[in-house]
């Protein structure tokens, strides 16, 4: 079983009667139509790929890899891949574990950018047959999607992550607007344990709910790790007392754009350091509260990108 392949729309002049393949070429599901380094000898073969809409490897259009030339073993694509794979498994969808509300964060295959990005939830499904979802919505206004719009999916259940290629099978508008994407034959999880700690150093304001909504009830500082359940925030002053409400604010750079946060919480307890320069710092312990929906997708987001080893700039 292999992983996802991220991919790139191919020109359709690259398909040439005569001429060798360079890279392997794919469907829009990720089905591998052609090896790299055949050849194409009647007409009617170039003709019927050149009807439909081509993908290869995403490596090769990002130059990772030289074109012509297969990735080895000391590429960074290669290094980075292993390192990826070495913490994420291979497996099947558990279907029976899928629960009505989740979330699928969705990449069109066809965007060269990699910046479109849509959020939509499960709401049903047969085993073996397809996802049912809601639409993308966008300004609360439905989205419209066409049907065999091929997407990378990340597909956040429970504390799993899974991620695998789909395509949309069909849409329909009545009773509700909805769609069936086409059931994985494979995917790869990586599991996101609720207090699974990421180190980082992200610049942020956390704001005392509990307290006079006044500029003293901000505090700015950076956080130092976070999970999906809180995180430990570092100022140089303390942002309030034990069990005061609070809310984080902060913004990330992640693949596709920048993420912004307004996180409720509870501070839970502060502790005091000095440092080897005699300066008094606090490092609070926030526990999250309620996340929105969307954020709390990207957090998770967050999360699994820097788990897996993918570079995040932080601000």
């Amino acid at each position: 079983m292999s992983k996802p392949i991220e991919m790139s729309p191919l020109p359709k002049d690259s398909i040439r009667l005569g001429v060798p393949v360079a890279h392997a070429i794919y469907d829009v599901q990720g089905n591998l139509l052609v090896q790299a380094g055949v050849t194409l000898k009647n007409q009617s073969q170039v003709d019927k790929l050149q009807a439909i809409i081509l993908f290869q490897d995403k490596r090769y259009v990002q130059g990772s890899v030289k074109a012509g030339s297969a990735p080895t073993a000391k590429t960074d694509v290669t290094a980075e891949s292993e390192k990826t794979a070495a913490k994420e498994v291979a497996t099947q969808l558990a279907y029976r574990d899928l629960k009505l509300g989740e979330t699928l964060q969705l990449k069109p295959l066809a965007d060269e950018s990699g910046s479109v990005q849509y959020f939509v939830k499960y709401i049903g499904g047969i085993e073996k047959g397809s996802l049912i979802c809601t639409l993308p919505m966008i300004d609360e206004k439905v989205m419209f999607i066409k049907e065999n719009t091929g997407f990378s999916v990340r597909l956040f259940s429970g504390k799993n992550v899974y991620t695998f290629n789909s395509l949309v099978e069909v849409v329909y508008s009545r009773p509700y607007p909805h769609m069936h994407l086409k059931y994985p034959r494979e995917a790869y999880t990586n599991k996101i344990r609720n207090n699974q700690r990421v180190t980082c150093s992200i610049i942020a304001m956390v704001s005392n709910m509990s307290a006079e909504q006044t500029d003293s009830g901000k505090t700015s500082g950076r956080i130092l790790d976070m999970s999906m359940g809180g995180m430990m925030f570092e100022a140089t002053k303390v942002a309030g007392d034990a069990n005061s409400k609070t809310e984080t604010s902060f913004k990330v750079s992640m693949e596709g754009g920048e993420a912004l946060f307004a996180i409720p919480g509870v501070l839970r307890n502060v502790v005091e350091k000095t440092q080897e320069d005699g300066k008094t710092i606090y490092q609070h312990g926030i526990q999250f509260g309620e996340i929105p929906f969307q954020q709390r997708v990207m957090l998770q987001n967050y999360i699994f990108q820097t788990l897996t080893g993918e570079k995040l700039d932080n601000f």
